[in-house]
């Protein structure tokens, strides 16, 4: 990980401890618009993820001032202090030598998240949105049962845009495709990746068309063979035959136009009371738009999870995000 700068070594300043089987790598590809919610993700994994967390990598999608690089390095080392992993940053300019820039910032998301997998060695990593925070103990029976990465099911009827693209990526490799098929699929995260079949994901050899690997994820989303790289995985994942343990979902996102009705968001952060999730995300667009009431009720749960201190600081980052200098309020 030459392109890696530490941001934080084991405390233990050993690595026997993360040399078993209980301790998996995560990794976050984010841009600059999302340092806040990277920040709370990081006080959520420094609190609830020593005794899963080997090593959290991760990737700036932006380019950024060295003044803004320095400061949210400083950030992340404050909300880290309490973690005993490491945590290595990088900038997408550094490690990859496709010209993004100019690429959709989703897209180009995308493939970093299938390209991370190129710097790790580890059987699985847990791929995650900067939106994902941790709201309680994690452990490895979270993400890995008999070898086997935990995923859950996701219906993906005809008229939905990611039926498209699932029909898309199995033709692609040469499968075939069906409604009942796809659902065995995320596309959200928290998302546990097989390294090796993320891998495949880049092997142009697998293709029935002479196209790079990254050219359909890089196609915008109405283009009509456009892909996305959870699409990929799952046709490469099917290909090889690989098997997934399926359980009921473990987290809970906010999404920027989903859920929009006041009963459903309610019912959405109340499950912060449901010992099944262990992982609540709130889209950078939709913390403003939550109402008063809304906005109480998520904030008093991050204060008895302990990710904020005050109802008041989690309002705050609702509305404002980020104190100066990319700081988290307390």
């Amino acid at each position: 990980m030459e392109n890696f700068s530490l941001v934080k070594e084991n405390s233990q300043n050993t690595q026997e401890s993360f040399n078993n089987d209980d301790f998996l790598t995560f990794a976050t590809i984010c841009f600059s618009g999302e340092f806040a919610n990277l920040l709370l993700q990081a006080r959520s994994l420094s609190l609830y993820g020593n005794d899963v967390v080997k090593k959290w990598i991760i990737v700036i999608n932006s380019e950024i001032s060295d003044i803004d690089k320095n400061n949210i390095l400083n950030s992340l080392r404050k909300e880290l202090q309490g973690s005993r992993f490491c945590t290595f940053i990088a900038y997408r300019q550094d490690i990859i030598d496709l010209d993004l820039s100019n690429m959709h910032g989703s897209r180009s998301q995308q493939i970093l998240k299938i390209y991370i997998s190129s710097f790790i060695d580890d059987d699985f990593y847990v791929i995650l949105d900067s939106k994902n925070h941790a709201i309680r103990h994690l452990k490895k029976s979270c993400f890995i049962e008999n070898s086997k990465p935990i995923v859950h099911k996701e219906p993906y009827p005809a008229w939905n845009p990611f039926y498209k693209s699932f029909m898309n990526a199995f033709n692609l490799v040469g499968l075939e495709g069906d409604e009942k098929l796809f659902e065995k699929y995320q596309s959200t995260t928290p998302y546990v990746m097989k390294t090796n079949i993320v891998k495949e994901c880049m092997n142009k050899k697998l293709f029935k068309n002479s196209r790079d690997w990254y050219y359909c994820i890089a196609l915008d989303g109405d283009n009509e063979n456009s892909i996305t790289e959870f699409a990929l995985y799952g046709a490469i994942f099917e290909l090889y035959k690989e098997k997934s343990i399926f359980q009921r979902k473990k987290y809970v996102t906010l999404f920027d136009g989903y859920p929009n009705e006041h009963w459903k968001i309610m019912n959405f952060i109340k499950e912060f009371e449901n010992e099944n999730i262990f992982f609540f995300g709130v889209h950078r667009n939709k913390g403003g738009a939550l109402n008063v009431e809304e906005s109480i009720f998520l904030a008093e749960y991050w204060k008895k999870t302990g990710l904020f201190e005050t109802v008041e600081s989690g309002i705050f980052f609702l509305r404002q995000g980020l104190l100066s200098e990319y700081n988290l309020s307390k």
